[in-house]
């Protein structure tokens, strides 16, 4: 008889009492395992969330750079047709209206964003807590 069949045979001859007395310790096993769960969940959004707002920064200073020389490049060229004061006027706006659409559509995009909640562990929490009520 292997190791595994008599472990299964104890547990079948375990007394109800005994039983009964093991359910507190059962639970609180499964409320740590469903931290733990949520913690890995958490950190693993939570790292993947920097990792793309750092990468984000630094794409939208590169970005920023390029912005700054292709107005400077669109003063120069207006600068041939209008005076330069009048010509980095227009660059100026031109550039602020821009900026006030991009922070439309930006807000408007945070707005519809879901919440970085813990889907799986509150999913697993739920069907723990129907499982106890013995639901199904």
């Amino acid at each position: 008889m292997s190791a595994s069949e008599r472990g299964d045979q104890a547990r079948e001859k375990k007394p109800f009492l005994s039983l009964l007395t093991d359910v507190p310790h059962l639970i609180a096993q499964l409320m740590r395992a469903e931290l733990e769960l949520l913690k890995a969940e958490l950190i693993s959004k939570l790292k993947s969330i920097g990792i793309g707002l750092g990468l984000f920064v630094i794409s939208l200073t590169l970005i920023l750079l390029a912005l700054l020389l292709f107005i400077f490049a669109a003063v120069f060229a207006l600068a041939l047709v209008v005076p330069l004061w009048a010509a980095a006027l227009i660059a100026g706006g031109g550039v602020l209206l821009v900026a006030i659409v991009f922070a439309g559509v930006g807000a408007a995009s945070m707005a519809s964003t879901r919440s970085p909640a813990p889907n799986e562990t509150i999913e697993s929490i739920r069907r723990d807590i129907r499982v106890i009520r013995g639901q199904k």
